[in-house]
């Protein structure tokens, strides 16, 4: 990855074991509201601030790979990772809200790489059990019970699966600012991940947006 296009990353020191706490309670946001999508997920701004080719370019995504884009919502992410992939590779789209799932068999069906899957919020229910990259895209807040639910991800991966994990921090400014209620900070999701044998790898800052943390984490 160039540095220079893409920002800065961060080594991060070598990973400890899992935590032997459990990460404390916190807030958890409600489910994005479907009918904001077009406003919102899909609007011609996003591409301005999320930078979706830039995040896939920063993960390194082989042709080839099992990837599995959870809490896809509409599907902004699915055609950055399709190329990547290829047409060897996979992308699993996983979501739990219903009214997401047409817009995702469509995205699906046009990019012939990607299968779209009904979760729950304890269990992805993914078909595959080679995964080899996570991506959580500003949907981690919504996590009902986190340390679970990223602990059923080993599930389903390799045994050097990445997770990444990108999402509004309240402590943080820019562009976009965080929205209200839906955001969760960086520490927060740190600890949480440990407790369920993630450790940080990498992270990764993009002029946009300054609001948002991008982690990279593997397996403890």
């Amino acid at each position: 990855v160039d540095p220079s296009r893409l920002g800065k990353i961060w080594k991060v020191d070598p990973m400890p074991g899992p935590s032997r706490q459990t990460a404390p309670r916190r807030p958890v946001a409600p489910l994005f509201d479907p009918n904001l999508a077009p406003e919102i997920l899909d609007g011609p701004k996003r591409d301005w601030w999320q930078q979706g080719g830039k995040i896939v370019q920063a993960l390194g995504v082989r042709p080839g790979s099992v990837v599995a884009d959870i809490g896809a919502g509409s599907g902004y992410l699915l055609p950055f990772l399709s190329k990547a992939v290829g047409a060897k590779g996979m992308v699993i789209a996983e979501e739990i809200q219903l009214a997401f799932l047409p817009t995702l068999r469509g995205v699906g069906r046009d990019l012939g790489n990607v299968e779209v899957v009904f979760g729950s919020a304890d269990d992805p229910k993914l078909t595959r059990r080679d995964v080899t990259l996570f991506t959580l895209l500003t949907v981690y807040h919504e996590v009902q019970n986190p340390v679970s639910f990223l602990k059923t991800l080993h599930r389903y991966a390799t045994h050097d699966a990445r997770l990444a994990i990108i999402d509004f921090d309240p402590e943080r400014k820019g562009n976009p600012p965080p929205p209200q209620g839906h955001s969760v900070r960086e520490k927060d999701v740190i600890r949480e991940a440990r407790a369920a044998g993630w450790g940080v790898s990498q992270r990764i800052s993009f002029q946009y947006p300054h609001s948002q943390f991008f982690l990279i984490f593997k397996r403890l």
